[in-house]
């Protein structure tokens, strides 16, 4: 329509950038190997998928999921505080709480709506709010929507958060920081996040979305063995889980409030129980298998050190998301392609997801991928480069 020349306009210029995104439609489930519709080769090993322990066809949890429609049909088709709230969504509630060490926990339907209703409520008006530079977009509108400022900080300068939280003079301070970066694939330094945390008197919020699962000797992320020390939890469910929603696990308190108070919570249809069934067998087969995780670890390790001695720049990653850092966007468009027709699906990812200047593959393995595929990815990935 002429009336949406503008966004024609500006469609075209972020064309000529490489910055334009396109959807691909995947025919198959999700797995090391997914079948792409009207592509050549249609057979495509991926290495972008956040299934790390590949469990999106787990059968346990086709089985749960099967039963639970039959008991309760899809939908919970109202608001939590409404009608909405059903058996399952309490019973997983309880088993998060126990799984976090924490007083309580509260279902949310996506990770971007826990953060959101976290940062945006809890922290008040005469209150800061310091995230990382690089924390999720999530976590950054969050604290956008919210009444209290907010500053950032880098990981790699503690100082620098140690002076904030020195010359701060707000009634509360929360810290917030992701656990597993999802761009970069190195780590938060929660040593030195709780000892300022405890310095300071703050409040220490960690978003274990690419550790829960994964990290761990019992998958409960990278604070397993601190979990006491970090006030709050929000652990999104979509990457390890292969399910949809995010849990936070709090004080009695920040529950409560958030009920009563969070905007996403209070205004929107309640996760389907279906889903709940799905999370709650996720939660058996952590401690089941734990053979996943040191598959898992042991695959990201091999990846890493194969790239590494390719002379690939992985940047500073330590975990099962590896960066190909590549630079401009066009070469990591032009890099991505390439190995799409040598059979490999590895997204681009770009400004402004990640700084310009530091366009890459963000290459994530997965427990049942083979060392050949591996093998095969990173042979492709030194010709290119």
């Amino acid at each position: 329509m002429e009336d949406f020349v503008f966004l024609n306009r500006e469609l075209d210029a972020m064309e000529k950038a490489g910055l334009r995104r396109r959807l691909l439609c995947i025919e198959s489930g999700q797995g090391p190997r997914v079948w792409l519709q009207g592509a050549e080769p249609s057979e495509k090993i991926l290495f972008c998928s956040n299934n790390y322990l590949n469990l999106a066809g787990h059968p346990k949890i086709k089985e749960a999921v099967i039963n639970a429609v039959r008991e309760y049909g899809y939908g919970a088709c109202s608001s939590r505080l409404i009608s909405g709230t059903m058996e399952p969504h309490v019973a997983l509630e309880k088993r998060f709480s126990a799984f976090f060490q924490k007083e309580s926990a509260l279902l949310f339907n996506s990770g971007w709506a826990a953060n959101e209703a976290l940062l945006g409520t809890i922290p008040q008006k005469d209150d800061l709010v310091l995230l990382d530079r690089f924390d999720h977009a999530s976590i950054l509108d969050g604290a956008m929507a919210g009444r209290a400022r907010f500053k950032r900080y880098r990981r790699d300068d503690p100082d620098y958060l140690d002076t904030l939280l020195s010359e701060n003079q707000a009634a509360q301070t929360f810290i917030v920081t992701e656990s597993i970066f999802s761009m970069d694939g190195d780590t938060a330094n929660l040593s030195n996040l709780i000892e300022l945390k405890h310095r300071h008197g703050a409040i220490l919020v960690v978003d274990e979305a690419h550790a829960v699962g994964c990290i761990g000797s019992q998958g409960k992320g990278l604070a397993e063995n601190v979990l006491d020390q970090i006030d709050i939890i929000v652990a999104p469910l979509g990457k390890a889980f292969a399910a949809t929603g995010a849990v936070i696990a709090a004080p009695q308190a920040v529950i409560d409030y958030l009920i009563n108070k969070a905007r996403p919570f209070i205004y929107t249809t309640a996760p389907s129980p279906v889903n709940c069934a799905a999370v709650d067998v996720v939660l058996d087969i952590l401690q089941e298998e734990p053979q996943r995780r040191m598959r898992l670890q042991d695959n990201a390790e091999y990846l890493r050190s194969q790239l590494a001695s390719a002379g690939a720049d992985i940047g500073r990653s330590t975990t099962h998301i590896v960066p190909l850092i590549l630079g401009e966007a066009q070469k990591a468009m032009d890099v991505s392609q390439a190995l799409f027709k040598q059979g490999f699906l590895v997204s681009a990812i770009r400004p402004p997801t990640v700084p310009p200047g530091s366009s890459r593959l963000r290459i994530s393995v997965q427990a049942d991928h083979t060392t050949e595929q591996i093998d095969r990815l990173c042979q492709a990935i030194q010709t290119l480069l």
